[in-house]
């Protein structure tokens, strides 16, 4: 049995076992009629220093935690919304391309991120990030990302 240790506001939660479900309910993309700002606010939102989210691991939110890609930068697009531009695909490296993914759907996980509102089937649609039209978030600016217990 395998543990995983998540530090939360001074306190420590651990999740055990394999069935511990992310903050929102099961870690599902946001229900009909719920945007993904209303879906993000309901997984606790903490600031995080946005060159502490540069290179974490992004991963899938089912039991094996499949690696998904790693963050390259998080940019502000033309209509203000903060996307995470992430190396998506390929195998060892190879092949990956970046995507831009909105923060408000993704959550941390310890030194790791999911993305909970998108399935990979649904990210190899998602257009090559293309750098026009966005600004970089500096690296010291806080922003507000949502919380997830272990998938697994």
């Amino acid at each position: 049995m395998s543990l995983r240790f998540l530090v939360v506001c001074g306190m420590l939660a651990v999740a055990v076992g394999a069935h511990a479900q992310s903050a929102t309910p099961g870690g599902m993309p946001p229900p009909p009629g719920m945007s993904l700002a209303e879906s993000a606010a309901m997984r606790f939102p903490q600031p995080v220093r946005v060159g502490d989210l540069l290179g974490r691991e992004v991963l899938r939110p089912v039991e094996s935690q499949n690696v998904l890609g790693r963050v390259l930068r998080v940019v502000r697009d033309r209509n203000g919304q903060i996307m995470v531009v992430i190396d998506f695909g390929g195998f060892l490296g190879f092949g990956s391309r970046p995507i831009a993914v909105p923060v408000d759907a993704m959550v941390l996980l310890g030194q790791d991120m999911e993305i909970v509102a998108f399935t990979p089937k649904q990210l190899q649609q998602f257009p090559t990030f293309s750098p026009s039209g966005v600004t970089d978030v500096p690296d010291d600016t806080m922003i507000k990302v949502g919380l997830a217990k272990p998938s697994h």
